[in-house]
């Protein structure tokens, strides 16, 4: 069993139904093939939109500086594989640099972050960069049907 339990503290406009049926697509097709560790659940994930300065805030665990759009937390506890922030205002900007819809770039993040709790890694390892990345456009166009009706 998978949750994706969304929290909207930036009040953002999005199709929040939309975004959960991704995730929790995404979080069901990753726990198949999870063999990155002997974690075997709950897969339960929280998705929370934070503000810039909140953001930059939670960057420091990183111990990096500034913002950015997306962090993931991986706890691994009994009720909860990890957590996943992002900075809508971040995610905008982005999508206005990759000339990409705004909810097209807020998707490709959300399932970045949980690429990332399911063990991904693309700072590490070029060759792991380019798994995660492949996986992580192939998603996109999995859900592009659904991503305008998304913002």
């Amino acid at each position: 069993m998978q949750k994706c339990e969304i929290f909207n503290e930036q009040n953002i406009s999005l199709n929040i139904s939309i975004l959960k049926f991704i995730c929790e697509r995404v979080i069901a097709e990753e726990r198949k093939n999870f063999s990155r560790s002997s974690f075997k659940g709950p897969y339960n994930i929280n998705l929370v939109f934070v503000s810039k300065k909140d953001m930059t805030y939670y960057n420091h665990y990183r111990n990096a500086e500034g913002s950015t759009d997306v962090l993931s937390f991986r706890y691994a506890t009994s009720e909860l594989l990890g957590e996943i922030y992002v900075c809508p205002e971040c995610v905008k900007e982005n999508s206005e640099y990759f000339k990409v819809p705004f909810g097209e770039e807020m998707v490709r993040v959300c399932i970045h972050g949980i690429l990332h709790l399911f063990g991904y890694d693309h700072e590490e390892d070029e060759d792991e960069a380019k798994v995660m990345f492949e996986k992580q456009e192939a998603y996109v166009r999995e859900f592009s049907d659904s991503l305008d009706n998304i913002s």
